[in-house]
């Protein structure tokens, strides 16, 4: 990556082609982003991808009013992969070039306020492109997306990210040089990869595939964070899908809705609730009902009387936690937390301490 070439080069806006595997589409439309190079120029694939970056997802217009009012600020850089001679394809920058394009259609059909020689500063633009001979084109536009839109400050949703890490996977590269690469945590990375891989499992399955949404990304990163629903669920980190067909489906299930419209979870936070509550299979079938709130009462009611313990059996589960914790460190476990895990368990061994101090005082009082 250290050897990573650029030249500066001065394109004509007519030479500017869009990306149509944009990744950022994934906001908009499920459709498979895999257009060749090859057909990338060709006009009607050309307006498509034009048509798609005018969703207000994108907020095209108002850059483009922008750009008529101050002027093109040359902020960043727009980084572009030769396709021919004399064409290219933006790898950084669809977005400010297709509010460029907005705006000479505009000129030209008489609704714009630019004048001519405002106008005139639009027909071509300093790029940067990429040229290297010992390095893969595609693979340097894609490092130079990823270091902007996964880390960097335009960041792409938790989906786009995984789709692009799943992307680098299967052009070769490894987690390790996928975190170099874009600045996020290997650990992190195989989590994406992961969780976009059962994503799939999930897309292609055949009774379930038209519930599949892009916002069910964060219910399967639930699956993948948390070590008793990876189990549960039966996680293959082999082949990277889930093998208990009978319990994933299930799960398909409780995401999809019912005649009214009706889901088991309300957002991916309830499902972190599944690790307590796949213990008892008869609460389950509460979540086939879509009623998770009458699952979690039913498991608490059941639960009630199981925390009362006498002093002795508090001083052995205390005793077997500490060796439980100590273990962690001893056997590897530690990339096996989620963050948010780490946080729990941070804040429940102040509280422990904090508790500590009050024996000691009340044991002083007494």
């Amino acid at each position: 990556m250290n050897n990573m070439k650029f030249q500066k080069e001065t394109v004509k806006i007519e030479n500017f082609f869009l990306d149509p595997n944009n990744p950022r589409f994934a906001d908009i439309s499920d459709d498979a982003l895999n257009i060749p190079i090859s057909r990338f120029t060709e006009s009607s694939i050309q307006e498509n991808t034009y048509q798609k970056m005018l969703h207000p997802r994108f907020d095209i217009i108002s850059l483009a009013k922008s750009i008529e009012t101050v002027g093109f600020l040359p902020v960043d850089n727009i980084v572009v992969n030769k396709i021919n001679k004399s064409d290219f394809i933006i790898v950084e920058g669809n977005r400010r070039i297709t509010a460029v394009k907005y705006l000479i259609n505009q000129y030209n059909i008489g609704q714009s306020l630019l004048n001519e020689e405002d106008f005139n500063l639009l027909k071509e633009f300093d790029v940067l492109v990429i040229a290297d001979d010992n390095i893969d084109q595609k693979y340097v536009g894609m490092v130079v997306q990823g270091v902007r839109n996964v880390s960097g400050i335009k960041e792409w949703d938790a989906f786009q990210k995984a789709q692009f890490i799943d992307k680098l996977v299967n052009n070769g590269k490894d987690p390790n040089t996928i975190s170099k690469m874009i600045g996020m945590k290997v650990r992190n990375v195989n989590r994406y990869y992961k969780t976009f891989s059962a994503m799939n499992q999930f897309k292609e399955d055949e009774e379930f595939n038209e519930a599949w949404k892009l916002s069910h990304f964060s219910h399967f990163d639930e699956l993948i964070k948390k070590p008793a629903l990876r189990n549960y669920f039966g996680w293959d980190d082999d082949n990277f899908l889930f093998n208990n067909l009978e319990r994933i489906r299930r799960f398909y299930d409780w995401l999809t809705p019912d005649e009214n419209g009706k889901t088991t979870f309300g957002d991916h936070k309830d499902v972190r609730k599944l690790a307590e509550l796949i213990t008892d299979n008869m609460v389950l079938n509460y979540l086939d009902d879509k009623n998770l709130d009458k699952a979690i009462n039913i498991f608490e009611q059941k639960n009630l009387y199981k925390d009362i313990v006498s002093f002795d059996e508090c001083v052995t589960k205390i005793n077997d936690a500490i060796k439980a914790f100590k273990n962690i460190i001893a056997e590897g476990y530690e990339n096996e937390f989620a963050d948010d895990e780490v946080d729990v368990f941070e804040n429940s061994i102040i509280e422990m301490n904090n508790q500590i101090n009050r024996i000691k005082t009340l044991r002083n009082n007494g």
